[in-house]
């Protein structure tokens, strides 16, 4: 039985045919010796990991290949190169002949994130291997669960596959009728597709169907169109296959000359291509034609080749001798000569193994070394890269903290000049006014519009020397600023302003410069509350949840919408501010919905 077995190549299964063409050796070698020689980009490991595990021939190189190709791609993070791991791993495996742990590696596949029909294809992998291993039942399900989603995702080409195997495992247990269908059906699918190898398998499993239900003409016919589009496509492997098949069926019929003829064609055929399997087969049913014929020594011949072959196929560690027996003094010479060889040849294959170990280990250790030194290097310059920016930002911190404290002192010198200087002037100026108006009894030169007036410029001056300097008496200080400010916006008439208090001890912890840094950031949120928001009313909140205080600040204004990382000039000098001090805030806006903070403040 020829089933189309799970290697991905351009979206569909192929078969393995036999050793690899000289071109495409050439080129695994060159992808062996740039992956060895490290000559490749770091960015190019995974693929080429990939096609190093796919192309190669060799079990044991696909196993070694895709193990590093898991390995790597999970570093990477690419479940697309891990589930390409997995399948390679399970494809090694099966050629190995360890169906346990390739269904294993399989199953790891079908688990990951992927399409679809990679998780059909998945199924199909399983389903072969459930196939060698006899188990007919989780073989039919799983082709069946593949089927379904390939015919959901109109994959022609794929569907036809599942198919075609189907029909195959139902062929391998006899069921002709049920085999028959499927394989009918992928062939209708395989045609319409211009899927020119899926319908010359079709045409060959079919024509071995009709063989066993009796149906020899409908067979001829079958496998004779299959090894015509065979032998187009290069197929060889299921060219033996189907010729032997064809030696079978005239085999039936008692005509051993065209018999003899196929089978023939399917021994030289398999024996140009080095197909060990397909030879065995072939040697075995010409042994089997040339006794039926008479003719003993070409029988005895074909038979030795088919041991020999079944052996080697086999894997056996010794390939049994089939010549003439003479004498048992030539049986015993000849045998000790063979022995002496396979020691001779142990014995270098031992001495050549210790040295490429021993190589091997110094390489490795080397590498490991090499490793583990960039390894150091590189944290060692993460270390001193997040000690510079740790640097960086104390000093940025430390020049913010110089700036804000230089410009509170100005602030400061600015506002008691006012008070003391332009405010002592304005107030010596009113009395002098009220005076002369005594004196003179007269309110005409300076009436009373002249003195409220006055009035009004000491109320702004002394306003503004407020403003620059708010605080005294540190956090009872920070209170009455904050208080002084909402009555102030109250008494504006345009916009009602309220603070709510748990405690006046909430604060009692607050340092000066933690207090000042508050004030001004509140204030900048007044300030931008009246310029901008055209809200009714400002309600502040304080209060102390264990050892942090809790400032709300929020107005019922026309809102904003917050876009990104794109601040004004106001938000950013309250970020600043607040920074400083460790306390962190929350901002709650949007179009039509008004305007809040949240500020938060751990208390020393």
């Amino acid at each position: 039985m020829h089933t189309i077995k799970a290697c991905f190549v351009a979206g569909f299964f192929v078969v393995y045919c036999g050793p690899a063409f000289p071109q495409q050796t050439a080129e695994m070698d060159s992808l062996e010796w740039v992956y060895v020689q490290g000559r490749y980009k770091k960015e190019d490991r995974l693929s080429l990991l990939h096609r190093l595990a796919k192309g190669s021939d060799d079990p044991q190189k696909i196993l070694t290949y895709s193990e590093a190709l898991i390995q790597a791609a999970g570093e990477a993070d690419s479940i697309r190169y891990v589930y390409a791991g997995y399948i390679e791993k399970g494809t090694a495996l099966r050629l190995k002949s360890d169906l346990g742990n390739a269904l294993q590696s399989y199953f790891q596949a079908a688990k990951l994130n992927i399409s679809k029909q990679r998780l059909a294809k998945t199924y199909i992998a399983i389903a072969d291997v459930y196939s060698i291993m006899g188990n007919h039942n989780n073989s039919v399900s799983y082709y069946q669960q593949a089927i379904t989603i390939l015919q959901e995702e109109k994959d022609s080409v794929n569907t036809a596959t599942a198919l075609y195997n189907l029909g195959d495992e139902y062929l391998k247990t006899g069921q002709l009728d049920s085999a028959l269908a499927y394989t009918k059906q992928s062939q209708d699918i395989s045609t319409a597709s211009s899927y020119a190898i899926g319908e010359a398998y079709c045409l060959g499993n079919m024509g071995k169907i009709y063989a066993r239900s009796g149906k020899d003409r409908q067979a001829e016919a079958n496998l004779d169109k299959a090894i015509k589009l065979l032998q187009e496509l290069d197929e060889f492997s299921a060219i033996a296959e189907y010729l032997l098949s064809m030696s079978h069926i005239y085999s039936e019929k008692k005509d051993i000359s065209v018999a003899k003829s196929y089978a023939i064609k399917s021994y030289e055929l398999a024996k140009k291509y080095g197909l060990k399997k397909e030879l065995s087969d072939a040697a075995q049913k010409l042994s089997a034609l040339y006794e039926h014929s008479g003719d003993l020594l070409l029988s005895l011949r074909y038979y030795k080749e088919y041991i020999t072959y079944r052996d080697s196929v086999s894997n056996l560690e010794a390939v049994q001798q089939m010549a003439d027996l003479r004498t048992d003094f030539e049986i015993s010479r000849k045998q000790k000569e063979v022995d002496l060889l396979e020691t001779q040849k142990r014995l270098k294959i031992a001495e050549r193994n210790t040295f490429i170990w021993a190589t091997l280990f110094l390489v490795a250790v080397l590498v490991i070394s090499i490793y583990f030194y960039r390894q150091k290097v590189k944290r060692n310059k993460i270390t001193a890269a997040q000690k510079m920016q740790e640097v960086e930002i104390a000093y940025q911190k430390q020049l913010l903290q110089s700036v804000i404290t230089s410009q509170e002192m100005e602030r400061k010198r600015i506002g008691a000049d006012l008070h003391d200087e332009v405010g002592s002037a304005l107030s010596s100026l009113r009395m002098m006014i009220e005076k002369y108006t005594v004196q003179t009894g007269s309110t005409e030169i300076f009436g009373t519009e002249s003195k409220i007036a006055i009035d009004r410029i000491i109320t702004n001056t002394r306003g503004i020397a407020h403003d620059l300097s708010p605080l005294t008496g540190g956090a009872k200080g920070f209170l009455d600023a904050v208080e002084e400010l909402l009555e102030r916006v109250s008494q504006s008439g345009k916009i009602q302003a309220t603070l709510a208090l748990d405690d006046e001890a909430s604060v009692t912890h607050l340092s000066d410069a933690e207090a000042l840094a508050l004030y001004r950031s509140l204030s900048e949120l007044v300030n931008n509350t009246i310029k901008y928001a055209g809200a009714a009313n400002i309600n502040m909140e304080i209060f102390k949840q264990e050892a942090v205080l809790h400032i709300t600040y929020k107005d019922d204004g026309c809102g904003m919408e917050l876009a990104g990382d794109k601040k004004g000039m106001g938000l950013h000098n309250i970020e600043s501010r607040l920074g400083m001090i460790g306390a962190v805030y929350e901002i709650e806006t949007g179009h039509g919905k008004g305007y809040t903070m949240n500020i938060r403040l751990p208390l020393q």
